[in-house]
């Protein structure tokens, strides 16, 4: 049978010293200054990749629409040198609604081969070549990362990812 009180063979009371206290907040305060920087820049990384995701998601989309309704859709997209709406595309959704979304902040489209791109109601781009956006971020000094966004003539919308250097 337990007695209500129990102590340690030590005959101390239960619990953790000062000592050891102090070398867990230690450890703590090393894991901060050595991970925060690194979750900082695996935000910043994950910011891009959300607008490379939405922009192809919403491409797809936009296909399937012009495709489902038997009627062209288009996308305008301002890059980050627009002059007075930077970095943000506007687009008809499948209710008929029109949808602006601007991007992160932070995160660029930068100059590519067009700036509107139109689905035909075949699916297809009427263009003779693939028509590209590309998104980037500078994650910190030495990294920056970039999805390239490609639509081929016949519709197909494929997203590429590199590294470049700042």
């Amino acid at each position: 049978m337990m007695t209500p009180t129990t102590r340690h063979a030590s005959g101390g009371s239960p619990g953790f010293s000062v000592s050891e206290a102090l070398v867990v907040i230690a450890l703590m305060g090393i894991f901060v200054l050595f991970g925060g920087p690194a979750m900082a820049d695996a935000y910043r990384a994950y910011k891009v990749r959300s607008v490379a995701d939405v922009l192809s998601t919403d491409l797809r989309a936009m296909r399937y629409a012009a495709v489902a309704t038997r009627a062209s859709r288009s996308m305008t997209v301002n890059t980050q040198g627009h002059p007075s709406a930077p970095n943000q595309y506007t687009f008809v959704n499948a209710k008929a609604d029109s949808v602006t979304r601007p991007v992160e902040s932070g995160v660029n489209i930068e100059d590519a081969s067009d700036t509107s791109i139109t689905f035909t109601m075949t699916g297809g781009t009427g263009s003779s070549s693939s028509l590209t956006l590309l998104v980037s971020m500078d994650i910190n000094s030495d990294r920056g990362d970039r999805y390239t966004i490609d639509v081929s003539p016949t519709g197909t919308v494929t997203t590429s990812f590199a590294y470049y250097t700042p």
